[in-house]
């Protein structure tokens, strides 16, 4: 008779849930922790049983306010935020994994002149134009020229990624379905008398989960024509069931159909 349950130790538990851990992560961990523990070399603190929460809040206030890069310049703000939570957390880690001492350095009373610290640091970095966050940054010309070539439309791959643009707003396109798209998945609408409706129909038969299944209606979705003028297309190109390379060709004959 089967057994209902598994066998796993706690020990074989243990290793699948270091194992399970992102290797970025443990890498980043890794740096983090190297460079805290060469900060507390250098200030010659100890880490020890004996050592008092005020005393771990004294050094972590002391590393909030004064890290720094190898080359001695400062961190970015965000940096320094992510940098000494990843610290404290780890240090937390330590004591109870080591001496079986719980402290959290996140929401403990003695540890908020240490979290001030940090916010403090942050602060002022943020007055610093070259140390702030920046959600966005002009592109270049140089990028921008980049972006150009990257589309030019005189070759197949770069006439591919402009219809591939256009068509994953148009079609919703998640995750990695373009990668799968085949010239099949296209197709002119037709209406009883055979007559090309003004719509293609592209329905890529697999779901989004890429499990297969029946080509259902409900499924499919539609490019349509360009009503205002059916001469003008971003992309000069129709598809055709040829490979040139490792991309898709497209004859370079005009293709009247815009994604709207």
């Amino acid at each position: 008779m089967n057994k209902r349950f598994n066998d796993k130790s706690l020990s074989d538990i243990g290793d699948s849930i270091v194992s399970s851990v992102p290797q970025n992560t443990r890498k980043s961990h890794s740096s983090v922790w190297s460079q805290f523990e060469n900060f507390c070399s250098e200030r010659n603190y100890i880490l020890q049983a004996s050592t008092t929460p005020e005393e771990i809040s004294n050094i972590l206030m002391d590393y909030a306010y004064n890290m720094k890069k190898v080359d001695g310049s400062d961190y970015k703000e965000s940096c320094v935020k992510t940098m000494w939570n990843v610290s404290a957390k780890l240090v937390q880690e330590k004591f109870f994994n080591e001496y079986q001492i719980s402290i959290n350095p996140f929401n403990d009373l003695c540890f908020k002149k240490a979290r001030n610290a940090r916010d403090s640091k942050r602060k002022e970095l943020q007055a610093q134009a070259d140390k702030r966050k920046v959600s966005s940054v002009a592109l270049t010309e140089e990028e921008l020229m980049k972006i150009k070539n990257l589309y030019l439309e005189e070759n197949p791959d770069g006439l591919q990624k402009k219809l591939f643009f256009l068509a994953s707003y148009e079609l919703a396109w998640r995750g990695g379905e373009a990668t799968n798209c085949l010239i099949k998945h296209f197709k002119y609408e037709t209406d009883n008398n055979g007559k090309r409706t003004g719509r293609i129909e592209y329905n890529p038969i697999f779901s989004k989960t890429a499990q297969g299944g029946n080509h259902r209606l409900e499924d499919s979705k539609w490019l349509t024509t360009n009503k205002a003028d059916l001469h003008m297309c971003p992309v000069q190109g129709r598809l055709v069931g040829q490979n040139f390379g490792s991309a898709k060709y497209f004859e370079s004959t005009p293709w009247s159909y815009i994604f709207s």
